[in-house]
Order: structure tokens, then sequence, then C-alpha cells
């Protein structure tokens, strides 16, 4: 069976100081404050993770610490994806030595026009490097139209399904239809968790989870008990607050929320945002307005 994974799964933020170096001990924090909200799981070194900004030994790091705090809790999957490929297979193989539950990875370099074959060969080796599922982060296919891609993609074996982070919810559908329907499809887009559920998806994994756990956590169970009506009154809600992260940089705004509520999450990767205090309180004015309690 490759369905996994279910329910609510954090993108977790990557806490470092200004050299790039983990803050474990944040790190630790802020996994503990979503565990207590109950959480499904964690998808870590991914795109909220800033993983392709960092070096290979922080995001050995940061897998490692998720692993120690989470102490078999909830299961984590490690996106190993990096613009050196050679980077991305040692990751895999880590993931492998240290427990994770899965790994996950971007198409290769994809700014690249690498054929559909050379892919399907980046995620075979992924696997074979670490014996681990492999969830494909969906998203930037290199051209590819997405049904087609996963359709070819999931002839490879230990791949499992994907992490489908587009628009696109009618070829999401088809691809829950793939193999069967023996895949696990988890939803990207935070803003349209309950479009993901409808169309089939198992879960969702997403940036602004760790903010609003108990939201997302909410959502899912009035979804899976069919309470269609209360799960879209929630998503509206989040939404809300949704809109106010993604206008100061979901990311960073993400970062600035945590270090507010006492988490010492830094900022992000060099160049990106960092706030001033008057920028920084006139956003928490937004997101109190938007309903989010801080």
């Amino acid at each position: 069976m490759n369905k996994l994974f279910r329910g609510i799964m954090p993108a977790l933020v990557t806490p470092f100081d200004s050299e790039g170096r983990l803050k474990a001990r944040s790190a630790e924090a802020i996994i503990k404050y979503e565990l207590a909200a109950g959480v499904d799981g964690f998808y870590v070194n991914g795109a909220t993770g800033e993983g392709l900004f960092l070096s290979e030994k922080t995001r050995m790091d940061m897998i490692e610490t998720a692993l120690a705090a989470c102490a078999g809790r909830v299961k984590l999957i490690n996106h190993v994806g990096a613009v050196d490929t050679l980077q991305a297979l040692r990751l895999a193989k880590h993931s492998a030595e240290v427990g994770c539950d899965a790994i996950s990875s971007l198409v290769p370099n994809y700014i690249a026009a690498y054929t559909t074959e050379q892919i399907l060969d980046y995620y075979r080796r992924l696997h074979g490097e670490s014996g681990l599922p492999v969830l494909v982060y969906c998203t930037h296919l290199a051209g590819s139209a997405p049904y087609e891609f996963m359709k070819r993609v999931m002839e490879v074996e230990g791949v499992i399904g994907c992490k489908y982070t587009l628009p696109d919810y009618y070829s999401m559908h088809r691809i829950t239809e793939l193999n069967g329907g023996d895949i696990n499809v988890i939803n990207g887009p935070d803003e349209m968790l309950i479009c993901g559920l409808v169309m089939g998806a198992d879960g969702g994994i997403g940036s602004t989870y760790n903010l609003m756990p108990d939201r997302f956590l909410r959502l899912f169970r009035a979804y899976s008990e069919g309470r269609l009506e209360e799960a879209r009154q929630i998503q509206f809600g989040i939404n809300k607050v949704v809109s106010v992260l993604l206008s100061h940089g979901v990311i960073a705004a993400v970062k600035e929320t945590l270090n507010r509520m006492g988490f010492d999450a830094g900022s992000v990767a060099y160049p990106g945002r960092t706030f001033s205090k008057a920028d920084s309180d006139a956003f928490i004015a937004e997101l109190r307005q938007s309903g989010y309690e801080i």
C-alpha cells in the first residue's frame, strides 16, 4: 500500500543564524508546539524550510533534530532536492541512516532541460540510495503536464505519490486514480486545502500550518466527518490570515510571526526580507485584523 501519509503535516521552517547554522533549540521548540496541537507529521527541508538555500550539514542537522524531537510520535518526510543532484543523493542516503519515514524531492534542477527519462532515473536513484518511499514534489515540472508526468513517475519503484502544489485540481483528481487509486497524494496550497480534500487528497502539507495547526486540524476533521459547510467556513477564515501572510512574503511572515510568539525562528536566507520593528508592528496589526490571535 502506498498511502503512508494522511492528515495535517506542517512544512517546517528552519531556524538558522546569520551563518546558516541551525538553531536546534528553536527548531525543537517549534516542533513541540506543533506536536502539542496534534499534527500528523512533518515535511522537513522543503521550500518553507529553505532547504535549497542551506548547507548540506544544516539540512542534516535539521532532520536529525526533528527526528529526535518527534521521538517516533509522528512520521517525517525529508525533502532532499538540491541544485547539486549528487548532494540530493547523499541527503537521501543520510535520511535512511537516521530513520526518516520517506523522502521527497523537486524535479532535479527544474530550470535545466532534462528529459523525462533523465528525471525518472533521478527518482529511481533517490530510492536506490535510500531504500525509502519517495514522494515527488509536484510543482515546476519542467513543462510536463501533471497527470502525464505522475503517470510515468509512478512506474518508478519506490515512488508512492506526490506533494501536489499546483492549482489544477482536475489533474490532481486524475492523479489520485493512478495505480488503481493506490497512490499517496498530499495537497500543497494552504489556501485550497479543502479543494484538495474534495478532489481526493489524503491530507495537506503547508507553510502556514506552522502558525495555525489547530485550524487546519479542525478543517481536516470536519471534512473527514462529512461536515462540509463547517470545513468551508474554517478554510475561509484561514484564507483571511493567509492573504496577509502572502502580502508580506509567506516564509518571512511565518518566521516573523513565530518570533513574535516567542520562538527564535530568525529570518529568511539572504537576501530575503527582514522586518524592522515598525514593519513588524504594522504586519502584526494586519494579522490581528485578519482574525489571527497573537
